[in-house]
């Protein structure tokens, strides 16, 4: 599949890192499974991968914790 950013490159099964912000907290998920373009570097998550990840964020918010990194794992 070509890359829907960069137009050019190829996506690639890979790992990436990612950072999201609930609620006044920082969550950093690491070796989350991506498809990764292999020309612009731009990092896509699987519709499962994302609410997966959406869902740990919320929960880390909900526990008040400001600042978060964790290796990424399935909910």
């Amino acid at each position: 599949m070509k890359c829907p950013i960069c137009k050019h490159g190829e996506m690639v099964n890979g790992v990436a890192s990612i950072t999201l912000e609930r609620a006044g907290s920082t969550v950093m998920f690491k070796c989350v499974p991506a498809g990764i373009c292999n020309n612009c570097g731009e990092a896509f998550y699987n519709a499962e991968t994302t609410k997966s990840l959406l869902e740990q964020a919320d929960q880390v918010a909900k526990r008040g914790v400001e600042v978060d990194i964790r290796r990424y794992a399935t909910a």
